[in-house]
């Protein structure tokens, strides 16, 4: 049993930090302003800063959660001010004793309700945390511990089934023992989640939901649904969803009964949808004309169908199945119509997608004119996915183009003889990417295939500024350090020469090679490609 407490904070306590000098020039209205007038102008209209922790507290805890973490942007101060925010706690978090035995539900019921006893009812909640024993079911207690939530403002609620082991029950001869490797809620949970009127966000995992009746009331304050390993059907997601009509971001991941993905058009400020390893899910129907960012993690997709492809800005691709496995006609949905798209994510499949199309296809990528950041994650570097990646810069015209990112095979094989799909050759194509300024590549190992890669790139960006190169940890090993002991130059000295040589259409690029990513720069969808 865990309960968050925080300290009940003094006058004289302080809190504050030293403004760093990058935050006092953020601050100042010019960067040639003097140290003076940028100071006097600070003072003026930065007066809230220089009030007294414990006001500055007291402040945030009269705002909303959502409207309290939005002071984390205002300067280096406010940074991180609102987690502490009086009076304490505002956040409940509670898990399962150790001790996983037969009345560990039981007695984790007990211990929420001495707490909530003891805490006394109306005193604010920003966010509650129940991580529940998988061993019996809580139909009685999560209506309680709901109208509770409800009684004190939450606003931000998360249910997580911990530890879901199997569990055998009783059956008789010749039949499978049951398995509760989820906890079920109650029929009614979605009423009783309807009287959390301040509810903005809303963590399901592990849970086994019960398909809401059509006669549910709207979840009317509900911004960000997040569901993990949810038993939820398709005919249950598509009734939550209707049920918020301000939701903004969807989460899905790991939910195993998707197939038939369908957002409705009652979604009309959906945002942002993501769809992470959903095994059995064969389509994605979106119809929300507000939606910016789409990520997809998982099988090819038969089929994605957006009603205002043309809005999407945000978009990340990358899924595990053969292209083969697929119906002609469906290879390149996915990519159709991204004519503002700014940030692009796609994987080697996706690039053979478009080759399998070949000439088909070339209509429907002409339009990537507002494209700005690029990344591909390259499973193989093969020849022909080589070829599938000059293919897409032949079909696909990316005029504005300025941050492009290679993620290589970890595979330490140079698979340069391999043929691992059958396509027609295909020359470097004649391309100019005259926006181009900043190139990376991870686990660069030097292979024949990559090696071409950085001179065509290098030879069509005139207005390349930088080129960094990350080798993989397993090429600086003891045999490496053996060369060097040897007198034989290593490998980033090597690989150095060879850049070298390389024609450089931008007089001005830098090429910078490591054996550690700095993270100087990352892509938008780093965050995104690290947890997949």
């Amino acid at each position: 049993m865990k309960q968050r407490k925080k300290t009940r904070w003094a006058a004289d306590l302080s809190l504050s930090l030293p403004p760093s000098p990058s935050a006092s020039a953020s601050r100042s209205p010019s960067s040639s302003s003097s140290t003076s007038s940028a100071a006097g102008q600070q003072g003026a209209d930065d007066r809230f800063t220089e009030l007294p922790d414990i006001i500055r507290l007291h402040i945030l805890s009269l705002l909303p959660l959502k409207d309290a973490i939005r002071t984390d942007a205002l300067s280096s101060r406010w940074r991180g001010l609102w987690r502490l925010r009086w009076p304490p706690p505002a956040a409940l978090e509670f898990s399962p004793p150790t001790d996983l035995g037969d009345a560990a539900g039981d007695e984790f019921v007990a211990g929420v309700d001495r707490c909530i006893s003891a805490r006394g009812r109306g005193r604010r909640i920003d966010s509650l945390s129940l991580a529940l024993p998988p061993s019996r079911r809580y139909d009685f207690d999560i209506k309680r511990w709901l109208e509770y939530a409800a009684s004190c403002g939450v606003e931000d609620l998360r249910l997580v089934v911990s530890h879901p082991l199997p569990v055998a029950t009783s059956a008789r001869p010749g039949r499978r023992a049951r398995r509760h490797d989820r906890a079920a809620v109650p029929s009614a949970f979605f009423f009783s989640i309807c009287e959390c009127s301040n509810l903005a966000r809303l963590t399901l995992s592990g849970l086994h939901l019960s398909s809401p009746s059509s006669n549910i009331k709207q979840l009317s304050s509900l911004e960000v649904l997040s569901l993990h390993a949810a038993h939820v059907t398709d005919a249950a997601l598509r009734r939550i969803v209707a049920a918020c009509p301000f939701l903004r971001s969807l989460n899905l991941s790991l939910c195993r009964k998707l197939r038939w993905i369908v957002i409705s058009a009652a979604s009309s400020r959906l945002t942002s949808l993501t769809i992470i390893d959903c095994p059995r899910a064969l389509e994605v129907t979106i119809s929300a004309s507000s939606l910016r960012r789409f990520r997809f993690t998982g099988n090819y997709l038969t089929t994605y169908s957006f009603d205002s492809p043309n809005r999407l800005e945000d978009v990340y691709i990358s899924s595990g199945s053969p292209v083969s496995s697929l119906p002609r006609g469906y290879r390149v949905k996915a990519l159709t119509g991204l004519s503002n798209v700014k940030v692009l994510t796609l994987c080697n499949l996706s690039l053979q997608s478009v080759m399998a199309e070949g000439t088909e296809a070339s209509g429907v990528f002409r339009n990537l004119r507002n494209l700005r950041e690029l990344q591909l994650l390259m499973v193989m570097m093969t020849d022909d996915n080589l070829m599938d990646v000059f293919g897409f810069f032949r079909l696909c015209e990316c005029p504005r183009l300025e941050k492009l990112f290679v993620e290589l095979p970890t595979n330490m094989r140079d698979p340069f003889i391999e043929k691992y799909l059958v396509v027609s050759e295909e020359v470097p194509p004649d391309v100019d990417f005259e926006y181009l300024k900043i190139i990376k590549l991870n686990s660069f190992k030097g292979h024949s295939n990559e090696m071409r890669l950085v001179r065509f790139l290098l030879e069509k960006a005139g207005s390349l500024e930088s080129l960094v190169v990350v080798a993989p940890s397993e090429l600086m090993g003891e045999e490496y350090d053996k060369n060097i002991t040897n007198g034989c130059p290593n490998f980033l000295h090597v690989l150095q020469l060879q850049l070298s040589r390389f024609t450089k259409a931008s007089g001005s690029a830098q090429i910078t090679l490591s054996e550690h990513d700095d993270y100087k720069f990352r892509p938008t969808h780093w965050e995104a490609y690290s947890k997949v």
